[in-house]
């Protein structure tokens, strides 16, 4: 590739406002990992302890993490590799590398779920709307092991993801992000009014609301540290991508804590929906993603207009899905287009797609005829997750860390988040910096030892 690896456009597309990145990288941080993952997460680790923790530690690290990316991709402007070689030497250019592998496998599954959602949503006013509660496990099970459908439907989920990445930054990424990120507030909202009204969802609440500061413990400190780093994508060079396409005049620091305060906002009210919903129905709050799959469907069965309800959760999830699904597809195209003499957005997409299709097969077999199938002990499935959140992800959000509190320097982080004293130097930018420098690392250290089990 030689020199081609740091080969930047001429004039390099924009946001064309703070309201379409913050949509957009909201939506991009919104996803799985807040509908999905949070509410089990809370509802296994101590409720609203483990909220409690949560907050403190978006605050610390989710904010701090996040800051970093959008400025060295600002300084970079230009693809995550070249924004590393650019800044910090071709030394460090694999951090780029290491982050569009993990982005495409992560999209592999993240295609595989996304087909589920079509599935149940093709199925809500049919057989999800008529079934017998006890029979969803069942839905659920055939749906996930067939050989062939759950297939194409993760080529409808990659077909859609890549003609809104072709349309480029204001075509396509922002315009859909500022359709898909408020209809998914409002079907939020909708939700939470039926959750909320169920007989015996006050337990349910106070769980959610009221902490027990004693359940507060390690294992709970670690669980919201890496249900952070997930869900704002840290470490995922994404939002690398995302912060070259910002203008120089941006007020970085304002519209990262917008962002930050949007996803946990998302994920606050997924759980004001699932966790009462399981209460009232007397349904295990920790068990996963069986959570949304089989037993939502199960409560939504039981209860009036249970179809809707059913279709309005599943294209929420869907939303959800697709915002962080157009962002990780967006961490492989800029790099493609700008190192690859004649790639187009187009043909970078489409590649892109079709690769993420390819390597999801595995994943999806794996839910069926490979169910059995091991590699170092895990299914396919879990060996990707685990590769992507234990090893990739912290060990780039963990060198950036470094990197910008111990190598550029206090001098360069604060001129870039002034825009290099267009803005006045505020009492919170000097607290970012010393967070960065010595806080963060230690937390994102503790995902990783923890993820290899050293620490326990």
């Amino acid at each position: 590739m030689g020199n081609n690896e740091t080969k930047e456009p001429k004039k390099r597309e924009q946001w064309s406002s703070s309201l379409g990145f913050i949509l957009a990288t909201a939506g991009s941080a919104v996803g799985l990992g807040n509908i999905m993952k949070f509410p089990w997460m809370t509802g296994k680790n101590g409720g609203a302890a483990f909220l409690f923790t949560y907050i403190i530690i978006m605050l610390i690290v989710g904010v701090g993490m996040l800051l970093c990316d959008f400025l060295l991709g600002r300084k970079g402007k230009a693809n995550a590799v070249a924004t590393y070689t650019k800044l910090f030497g071709a030394k460090f250019k694999w951090m780029g590398y290491l982050g569009i592998f993990s982005a495409l496998l992560a999209l592999s599954y993240y295609a595989v779920f996304g087909g589920w959602m079509i599935h149940y949503i093709i199925n809500s006013f049919g057989t999800l709307a008529n079934i017998n509660p006890d029979a969803v496990g069942d839905f659920f099970g055939a749906t996930v092991s067939g050989t062939v459908v759950p297939l194409i439907e993760s080529a409808i989920f990659l077909a859609v993801t890549a003609v809104i990445v072709v349309g480029g930054v204001k075509g396509g990424i922002e315009k859909a992000n500022k359709i898909m990120m408020p209809a998914l507030i409002v079907i939020l909202l909708i939700l939470i009014v039926r959750a909320l009204t169920l007989p015996g969802a006050g337990a349910g609440i106070s769980y959610y609301l009221k902490p027990d500061f004693s359940l507060i413990t390690f294992p709970v400190i670690a669980a919201a540290v890496g249900q952070c780093f997930f869900s704002l994508n840290i470490g995922t060079t994404g939002m690398v991508n995302y912060g070259s396409y910002l203008s120089d005049h941006e007020d970085v620091f304002k519209s990262t804590s917008k962002i930050a305060f949007t996803d946990f906002a998302v994920a606050f009210l997924a759980g004001l929906i699932i966790i009462p919903s399981a209460f009232a129905f007397n349904i295990d709050v920790g068990s996963g993603p069986a959570l949304l799959f089989v037993t939502m469907p199960s409560l939504f069965a039981q209860l009036p207009a249970g179809g809707l309800f059913c279709f309005l959760f599943f294209v929420l999830l869907l939303f959800a899905s697709l915002t962080s699904s157009i962002s990780i597809l967006e961490i492989y195209v800029p790099y493609a287009v700008e190192s690859f003499k004649g790639m187009s957005r187009k043909k970078a997409s489409i590649i892109g797609a079709v690769a993420c299709w390819i390597a999801g097969i595995p994943v999806s077999y794996s839910f069926g005829i490979w169910g059995d199938v091991r590699i170092f002990g895990m299914d396919i499935f879990t060996c990707y997750d685990n590769f992507i959140c234990i090893i990739a992800y912290p060990l780039i959000s963990l060198v950036t860390a470094i990197l910008v509190g111990w190598v550029w320097g206090k001098d360069n982080a604060l001129g870039a988040i002034t825009n290099n004293g267009e803005l006045e130097t505020k009492w919170y930018h000097k607290l970012w910096f010393f967070l960065v420098k010595y806080i963060c690392p230690i937390f994102l250290l503790l995902v990783v030892l923890t993820g290899f089990g050293i620490i326990k």
